[in-house]
């Protein structure tokens, strides 16, 4: 082997370092019976984990762990009159604001085009409970929609219609910075921007209207923002979703409005996990640990979709699985410390390791045992040889005095 074949052997060995994650070998989903979609997971209770994700009525799920997960009814009770019957709700987020819980969605309306979506508010008084729309028009909608006027219609300062040509307002994620209540969406086209709308305190209507913070000629959505110290991350999914080339970005900011200048890096992709499609994701804050919720196309039970699925083929027990990663903060940004593992592997592995705990003990055991009984066998040859010693002294002493 030359030098040069060499260094790129080198090269590509410190190449897959780094983006392989830390935590070793990557889990299986948390849940893939049940489809999850554009997750968003929240912590309602000491023992409660609530999830959200796309379908008819908004499809959900609960958890008393945040891993082992089982569906329960639908989120919304209803449908909002303004939206077109049909078609699923998209990727809607479930969040706590004074007392009770809002759910933000994005429900298909007429008068754009078949995918067209527009973003409305439900709320109900616990998190499994039945969600009922706020209001008779949507909270974002484009001024083209067959639709009541919406309170933000996507519209510039000093414009009279979008400044990106879209079909629908998609991908809705509140995030509260001290006290500050903001709606974070996607506009769906191309080119797409993320938007940010100022919201009331009670999260129900604007406060005056949104303003672009990113755009893209490809595709950027499902914005998430977290606050870790001093800097604001923003995490997003990149690319197509039908395909397993879709990953998870994100980027960080010390100012809400600040990002089209802030570099990007990529958190979850195919080459780095193994995963088809990882995207969608959400974020979980705990006292102890951070978790990053996303969705990973699976197609025959827990394995992943080969990499060159294209979800457009419809293949049958294709599958948007559920998974976790526990996330770590510092100086360079966020990378993932560890995937969190479906119930019934981590019990295959405590297993695993009392059945290794008890061969290691049982081993020392006789280790131990072994080794007394030499000290305890070469004690004993000692002793009889200092009396045999001393017989034979005495008898010699006796005959001396003879």
């Amino acid at each position: 082997m030359n030098r040069a074949t060499w260094r790129l052997l080198v090269a590509a060995l410190l190449l897959l370092a780094l983006t392989v994650p830390e935590a070793g070998a990557l889990a299986g989903p948390l849940e893939h019976r049940t489809s999850a979609a554009d997750p968003s997971v929240v912590k309602a209770g000491p023992k409660r984990y609530v999830a959200v994700a796309t379908g008819p009525r908004v499809r959900r799920l609960v958890s008393r762990n945040g891993v082992q997960w089982r569906p329960i009814g639908p989120a919304l009770s209803v449908r909002p009159a303004w939206a077109r019957p049909g078609s699923t709700i998209w990727a809607a987020d479930l969040v706590h604001l004074r007392g009770r819980w809002l759910l933000y969605f994005a429900a298909p309306v007429a008068g754009m085009g078949a995918t067209s979506r527009c973003i409305g508010v439900a709320a109900s008084s616990s998190s499994t409970g039945r969600f009922r729309p706020v209001s008779r028009r949507p909270l974002v909608c484009p001024p083209a929609a067959h639709a009541p006027r919406a309170e933000d219609r996507i519209v510039d300062r000093r414009r009279s219609r979008p400044t990106y040509p879209t079909i629908g307002a998609i991908d809705p994620s509140v995030f509260v910075d001290h006290g500050r209540v903001s709606l974070l969406y996607k506009t769906d086209g191309k080119p797409s921007s993320i938007r940010l709308l100022r919201l009331r305190g009670n999260g129900l209507h604007a406060r005056g209207r949104s303003r672009a913070l990113l755009s893209t000629g490809g595709v950027l959505e499902n914005p998430v923002m977290v606050r870790r110290g001093r800097w604001i991350y923003l995490f997003m999914s990149a690319g197509d979703y039908s395909r397993c080339s879709y990953s998870t970005v994100w980027r960080r900011s010390r100012r809400i409005t600040r990002w089209r200048k802030r570099s990007q890096h990529t958190l979850l992709a195919r080459r780095s996990t193994g995963l088809c499609g990882p995207g969608g994701a959400d974020v979980v804050v705990d006292r102890r640990a951070v978790r990053l919720y996303f969705h990973g196309w699976t197609c025959a039970g827990t394995r992943p979709c080969g990499e060159t699925f294209h979800n457009d083929t419809r293949r049958p027990g294709a599958v948007r699985a559920l998974y976790a990663a526990r996330l770590r903060f510092g100086g360079r940004g966020v990378h993932v410390g560890s995937f969190v593992r479906p119930h019934g592997e981590h019990t295959r592995k405590h297993r695993a390791g009392k059945r290794h705990h008890r061969k290691h003990h049982a081993r020392h055991h006789r280790k131990h045992h072994a080794r007394h009984h030499a000290r305890h066998h070469a004690r004993h040859h000692a002793q009889r040889k200092h009396h045999h010693k001393r017989r034979h002294h005495h008898r010699h002493h006796r005959h001396h005095r003879r």
